[in-house]
């Protein structure tokens, strides 16, 4: 039983040696606190927020000047304001510009491409209910336009390489909206004017327009002649220009990249080619379709049309490279409605008023 009481107490004691231990630790907190407490009071009691200031401290070192309202810098903030507007401006003006590249003039076109430049078609404005520009004509006002028109006739005749003329020429662009139908019809004109046989095939089988640009009505066409082996001769239809014959598209079709590699197409270029002093073809864009690269390495020589202001020097670049990649020769690149108050090419435009006729003088009896 003892042995039991002194394991009892034992325990106590253990117990009562631990609650001592929290005491003093207690204890000790409660002296820090009042310790932190008195040092509290006694600073706040050596302040005196009550105490009065000494006037003898205070001297008037210069008297106070009369008031006045203060005027705003108005003139100096919109200034400032201004100058950052303009420096932001050009900034942006400069990134869009980076961003932007399309062919402006004719010396960024030099720039960027290595190809010829065959000629500067200037920009003229539409006329007609549809909004087109008029094929040229015998007696035509437009003289910058039509002058262009033969340059590029003689660029055809005589830049040709050992002295052979290419008689099948293919007219293309990378994307629409270009002109190339324009510039095939008007080249088409002025070679026949020049006394050649011309033949025009309109070679863009899905969205080709030669034959409303000549207002004839058709019903086959090149379509025809690929896919149905049908007579091409029967066909042509003259176009109301001498020695210039017109073979529409005819129906329209989604496979005519098959029907451009296929024999039937080079039957037909052969035929052509004999009986026609140049044959030129009309497709559709580059990179719209595959037509071009299909039908391209079967023709001389290829026209690149690149209109100002609207081709995207990059699109026209693989344009181009998909044309070289089929081995297929580009005779040279027509910038195509050039704006005449452009720096380039205002020196061709000054001299408009040389093709003005003047009347006769009367002679003096």
């Amino acid at each position: 039983n003892l042995e039991r009481d002194v394991k009892e107490w034992e325990a106590k004691t253990l117990d009562i040696s631990r609650k001592s231990a929290d005491y003093q630790r207690l204890k000790g907190s409660v002296q820090r606190v009042q310790g932190l407490y008195d040092r509290l009071l006694a600073t706040m009691q050596t302040l005196d927020v009550n105490k009065e200031v000494s006037p003898e401290s205070v001297t008037i070192m210069e008297p106070a000047s009369p008031g006045f309202p203060d005027k705003p810098k108005h003139t100096k903030r919109l200034l400032t304001a201004g100058l950052i507007a303009v420096a932001l401006s050009i900034g942006l003006l400069l990134f869009l510009d980076h961003l932007d590249d399309r062919i402006n003039s004719f010396t960024e076109l030099q720039d960027l491409f290595d190809e010829n430049v065959l000629v500067q078609i200037p920009r003229e404005k539409a006329d007609g209910k549809r909004g087109q520009l008029k094929l040229v004509e015998k007696e035509d006002e437009r003289h910058s336009f039509v002058e262009a028109y033969r340059n590029l006739r003689s660029s055809l005749l005589y830049m040709a390489e050992g002295g052979q003329r290419p008689k099948t020429l293919l007219i293309t662009s990378s994307i629409p909206n270009e002109g190339k139908s324009l510039t095939a019809a008007n080249l088409a004109i002025t070679l026949a004017n020049c006394g050649a046989r011309v033949l025009l095939v309109d070679a863009d089988l899905r969205k080709g327009v030669l034959h409303n640009r000549f207002g004839i009505q058709v019903e086959a066409g090149l379509c025809e002649v690929l896919a149905e082996g049908a007579g091409w001769e029967g066909l042509v239809k003259a176009s109301g220009f001498p020695n210039l014959f017109l073979l529409p598209r005819g129906g329209t079709t989604q496979e005519s990249s098959e029907l451009f590699i296929s024999s039937a197409t080079a039957k037909f270029l052969q035929e052509a080619e004999a009986g026609y002093d140049f044959v030129l073809l009309d497709t559709a864009p580059i990179m719209a379709a595959d037509d071009v690269t299909s039908l391209a390495p079967h023709i001389n020589t290829v026209l690149f049309v690149l209109r100002a202001e609207h081709t995207s020097a990059r699109v026209a670049r693989a344009a181009l490279e998909l044309l070289y990649q089929r081995q297929v020769k580009v005779l040279g690149i027509v910038f195509n409605a050039v704006r005449p108050s452009s720096a380039d090419y205002y020196y061709y435009y000054k001299y408009k008023d040389y093709y003005k006729t003047y009347p006769a003088a009367k002679s003096k009896s």
